[in-house]
């Protein structure tokens, strides 16, 4: 059993945004992740477990939904930074607009792997951290938990940054910002890491590589 992160890749210039947020981020708090080969900035559309011997059939679900909704025409709105605290640190997010047509690619992502999600995921079914430390709970039950906590009606898309202490994300969110919008360059399937990270490529669309070692 592996988690999995069906997701939407942003285009260059947004992915190296994110980046340069992240390292400030990790500025003032290095103990938080960092975007780099293994660690994608990216756009959830559905987290679920599944069985590896399951994985080309959500390739092919996914796949079929991808050629029906062009997702790559799509433009994301950044409207603004949502923050998370937690004691003394947090993470922060940008905050994408919802609308109809990214809804309706959500909710027709979650149908396709509703017939091989399965429930009880554990630390296993997610990459190792690099440093050897424990998956968080939050993590394994935010993806048993997706559905029906943030899908459908709860989905709320938003692209996660990084992880600072709470007076920096407190800041960060006062901070005046500037709404943008960015189109997806890839639609993903990717096995999750901690907090939800996306670690390892499985499958891309439109299929231009296949790092599949499952």
């Amino acid at each position: 059993m592996i988690a999995v992160d069906v997701l939407l890749e942003p285009d260059p210039a947004t992915q190296a945004r994110a980046r340069r947020t992240n390292a400030a981020l990790r500025a003032d708090h290095p103990a938080g992740y960092a975007f780099d080969a293994t660690h994608l900035p990216h756009v959830t559309l559905v987290q679920r477990y599944v069985h590896e011997h399951d994985l080309d059939a959500l390739r092919s679900a996914i796949a079929a939904v991808a050629e029906a909704h062009d997702p790559l025409a799509l433009s994301l709105e950044v409207v603004g930074v949502q923050v998370r605290i937690d004691g003394d640190t947090g993470s922060a997010s940008w905050c994408i607009a919802p609308t109809s047509r990214l809804q309706a690619l959500s909710d027709d992502c979650l149908a396709a792997a509703k017939p091989l999600a399965v429930a009880g995921g554990t630390a296993e079914a997610f990459v190792p951290n690099d440093d050897g430390s424990a998956i968080r709970q939050s993590t394994i039950r935010y993806v048993e938990r997706f559905v029906p906590d943030h899908s459908g009606a709860h989905y709320a898309p938003h692209l996660t940054l990084g992880h600072a202490r709470a007076a920096f994300l407190r800041d960060l969110e006062a901070a005046p910002f500037e709404p943008f919008a960015f189109p997806p360059v890839a639609v993903g399937v990717y096995q999750l890491g901690n907090h939800g990270t996306a670690r390892r490529a499985i499958w891309r669309w439109p299929v231009t590589m296949s790092r599949d070692s499952a």
